[in-house]
C-alpha cells in the first residue's frame, strides 16, 4: 500500500489553528462519545499534539497519551504544551506498529491525518484495538480519496471502502464511515466489541 511520510521540516505546519476549520475538534469528540470524568485517551500520530491540546480543554480530568514516532515532534510537546507539565498530556514514543502503553488502557483512541503515512494499516489498527477497552471507540480521520484544495497526492489517500474493511478485519463493529462529514477528509467510527 502506497504511504507518505509527513516532512519533520514542516513541523510547524502542524500548529496552525487554521487546520480546525476544517478538522474541528468539537465534531471528533462528539463522534467519539464525548469521553468525560477520569478516562483515558490515546491519540496515535500526535505531531505536535494540536488535537490532544484540544482534547484536553474538552475533558479536564482525562490523561491524553500523545504518540508519535518522531522524537522532534515529542520534544515540541514538552516544550510547548502545558498540559504536559500538568501531566494531562503524556508524550510517548512508539513504532508505527507497537506503542508501549498496556492493553485495554484507552476509553478511545483516535487518528488525524495519519492513515496516509502507515507503511502497515493492518498492523497499526490492530494496535489500536489492542489499546481500547472492550466498548471503547476509534476514530480515524484521513484525507478523502477525491481532489481537494491541499492534502497529499491521491494515490496514497485511502478510499471510504478500505477504511471500513480495515477496520473490520481488526475486529471492530459498529464501523461507519462518513465522506460527508468534513469537507476534505473522510470520517470513520468504530468500537472494540465488549465481548
Amino acid at each position: 500500500m502506497a504511504h507518505l511520510k509527513f516532512d519533520i521540516a514542516k513541523l510547524e505546519k502542524l500548529n496552525d489553528p487554521g487546520r480546525f476549520e476544517t478538522l474541528p475538534p468539537d465534531v471528533f469528540w462528539n463522534a467519539l462519545g464525548a469521553p468525560a470524568g477520569a478516562c483515558a485517551i490515546v491519540e496515535i500520530g500526535a505531531g505536535t499534539g494540536l488535537f490532544a491540546s484540544a482534547f484536553a480543554s474538552r475533558a479536564p480530568a482525562a490523561v491524553l497519551y500523545a504518540v508519535d514516532t518522531e522524537d522532534a515532534m515529542l520534544q515540541w510537546m514538552r516544550d510547548n504544551r502545558p498540559e504536559v507539565a500538568e501531566h494531562r498530556i503524556v508524550p510517548v514514543k512508539a513504532s508505527e506498529t507497537s506503542v508501549p502503553l498496556d492493553d485495554g488502557i484507552a476509553d478511545a483512541l483516535y487518528m488525524v491525518n495519519l492513515h496516509h503515512e502507515l507503511a502497515h494499516p493492518d498492523d497499526t489498527y490492530a494496535e489500536a484495538f489492542r489499546l481500547l477497552e472492550p466498548g471503547g471507540r476509534i476514530l480515524v480521520v484521513d484525507w478523502a480519496d477525491r481532489e481537494t484544495p491541499k492534502g497529499p497526492p491521491r494515490a496514497v489517500r485511502v478510499s471510504a471502502a478500505t477504511l471500513g474493511d480495515l477496520l473490520e478485519r481488526a475486529g471492530f463493529v459498529e464501523v461507519t464511515v462518513d465522506e460527508t462529514a468534513l469537507p476534505w477528509h473522510v470520517m470513520a467510527t468504530a468500537r472494540r466489541p465488549l465481548g
